[in-house]
């Protein structure tokens, strides 16, 4: 057993080197704009501060992580359009289950921003109420 160990240890470290999630599920979130002009995101989470971005138009802003194995994962952002505003969470633990693919794999959330709202996707596909689900309104 003791022989054991120190192959388990290594093996671990390869792991976590080549696919940078070891036994978590890596994840890639994008927030996409359709609002004409720009908005400003402020995204965080309880241990990242991801900061302000500015999106143009039909531009986007994204970042990838390793999803927490108990599912508590969070990452939440502040929005700004102009004279509106608008606070939701981007991944918790339900956007996790809506956006899995059950694959191998990275898997993806999409956010579409729109003069209506914030729409989620877990597929990259055209605009249309099939495949974007309305999460919330414009404050």
């Amino acid at each position: 057993m003791h022989k054991f160990f120190p192959f388990l240890i290594l093996f671990s470290l390869i792991v976590s080197i080549t696919h940078g999630c070891f036994l978590t599920v890596p994840w890639s979130v994008y927030v996409l704009s359709n609002i004409p002009g720009d908005i400003v995101a402020h995204i965080k989470s309880g241990d990242d501060d991801l900061g302000n971005h500015t999106i143009p138009f039909k531009g986007n802003y994204n970042w990838s992580f390793c999803s927490r194995g108990d599912h508590r994962t969070l990452f939440y952002g502040y929005f700004w359009w102009g004279s509106k505003f608008q606070s939701l969470d981007l991944f918790n633990k339900e956007l996790e289950k809506f956006c899995s693919l059950n694959k191998a794999g990275r898997q993806d959330c999409y956010w579409w921003v729109r003069p209506d709202g914030f729409f989620v996707s877990p597929l990259n596909n055209t605009f249309s109420e099939f495949y974007w689900k309305f999460i919330k309104p414009w404050g």
